[in-house]
C-alpha cells in the first residue's frame, strides 16, 4: 500500500513520439514524498499496540442492531460465524463496501470506469534502482512503480480495459525498464480490481455517524488511488477520532460512553467531512485527466491547465496536518 503519494519522477509517455518526456520533480523542498510500506508490516505493527485477545480473524460482519438499556446505549453486532459482539461504540473500518456505511445509509460506491493491475516485483539479487517512484503516461492507460526496499518493487497499470494480458497487451507500449519490473512479478501478489469511488456529495450531505456508530478509511470514503491517499486518509482519521475520544475521556476523568461519546463521533465526522469529500474529488480529477481522451481539447486541458496550473496545487494539497493526539495524564 501507498502510504504519502507525492511523485517524484512522472513521465508523460508518448509511443508516436518513440521518446520519454521527462518532467520536473513534483517533491518540493522539505515535504514528505512517497512512503511504500508492506500492507502484512503495517498490520503486524497495529496488532502490536492492542492486547491479543482483543482481535478476532475471519469474523465477517453480518448485521449491526442498536440497543438502549437504563438510558444508555449499545450496539450489538452480529459475525457469520454466529458470534455476537455488545459494545459501547462501532467504528466502521470495513472497506469498500462496508456493512457499517450501508446501515448508516451511505449509498454504494460506484464504479470509476477504471480498472488497474497490481503487483510486487521480486529482485532476489536486488533490482539496481534508485528509491524514487516513476510514473508513465499515456492516453487510457497510467502505470508506475516504487520500490519498497532494495529487493521488491511495487507496480500498477490503471485502464479502462478488462484484461490482465499486461505485458503482452496493455503494457506493451511503455518503457523496457516498466516491462522488466513487471516480468519480475510474484504471481500470488497480483490483483485485478475495478476503481471504485463514492460520490463527493454523499459525504458532504449523508449521514457519517448516529448515536455511537461512525466509519473511517476506505468504509467512509472509497476513491481511486490517483492521488495515494488512501492509507494517509485512513491514519488521518485514526488520529482525528483518537484525539476527540481522548480529549471527552480527559475532561471527564474517565472513559466516557452514551450521549456525551456519540457527541464526539459527531464532531470526528464533522471535521473529516469536507476533507474527505475533497481527497475524492481530487484523486477522480487526476486520473480523468491524465488518462482519458485524445481530442485536441483534452490534450490542451491535461498539457497547459492541468500539468501546469491544478497539478502541483493538487499534490500540495495532501500536504495536511490532522493534528495531533492528547497527551493522557490521566489513569481511568
Amino acid at each position: 500500500m501507498g502510504v504519502g503519494w507525492s511523485s517524484q519522477k512522472l513521465y508523460p509517455y508518448f509511443p508516436q513520439g518513440g521518446q520519454l518526456k521527462s518532467d520536473s520533480d513534483y517533491e518540493e523542498k522539505g515535504q514528505h514524498g512517497l512512503r511504500v510500506v508492506h500492507r502484512k508490516a503495517l498490520l503486524e505493527a497495529l496488532a502490536e499496540e492492542v492486547p491479543i485477545d482483543s482481535i478476532r480473524f475471519s469474523s465477517k460482519l453480518k448485521s449491526i442492531e442498536n440497543q438502549t438499556q437504563e438510558g444508555s446505549s449499545f450496539t450489538i453486532i452480529h459475525m457469520e460465524d454466529g458470534a455476537s459482539i455488545k459494545a459501547k461504540a462501532l467504528i466502521g473500518c470495513d472497506g469498500v463496501h462496508s456493512v457499517v456505511a450501508r446501515w448508516l445509509g451511505l449509498t454504494a460506491p460506484v464504479n470509476s470506469g477504471r480498472w488497474a493491475v497490481r503487483g510486487l516485483a521480486v529482485f532476489p539479487d536486488g533490482h539496481g534502482l534508485n528509491h524514487e517512484s516513476q510514473q508513465f503516461v499515456t492516453i487510457g492507460k497510467r502505470a508506475g512503480f516504487a520500490p519498497i526496499n532494495d529487493n521488491e518493487i511495487y507496480w500498477f497499470l490503471v485502464c479502462k480495459f478488462s484484461s490482465k494480458e499486461v505485458t503482452d497487451n496493455l503494457a506493451k507500449d511503455f518503457p523496457p525498464l516498466y516491462l522488466r519490473v513487471v516480468q519480475h512479478s510474484d504471481l500470488s501478489t497480483l490483483t485485478w480490481a475495478p476503481l471504485m469511488s463514492r460520490f463527493p456529495w454523499d459525504l458532504i450531505f449523508g449521514s457519517l455517524s448516529k448515536g455511537n456508530i461512525t466509519v473511517a478509511g476506505d468504509a467512509l470514503y472509497p476513491m481511486t488511488p490517483d492521488l495515494g491517499q488512501g492509507g494517509c486518509a485512513a491514519l488521518e482519521d485514526a488520529v482525528v477520532l483518537g484525539r476527540h475520544i481522548g480529549n471527552l475521556n480527559i475532561r471527564n476523568k474517565r472513559l466516557v460512553a452514551g450521549e456525551p461519546l456519540a457527541g464526539a463521533l459527531e464532531r470526528y465526522t464533522k471535521e473529516r467531512r469536507w476533507r474527505a469529500a475533497t481527497l475524492i474529488t481530487g484523486s477522480y480529477l487526476s486520473g480523468w485527466v491524465q488518462q482519458d481522451g485524445s481530442g485536441w481539447w483534452m490534450k490542451f486541458f491535461r498539457d497547459v491547465i492541468f500539468y501546469r496550473l491544478l497539478f502541483t496545487r493538487i499534490f500540495n494539497f495532501i500536504q495536511y496536518d490532522c493534528g495531533v493526539l492528547p497527551f493522557l495524564i490521566y489513569s481511568f
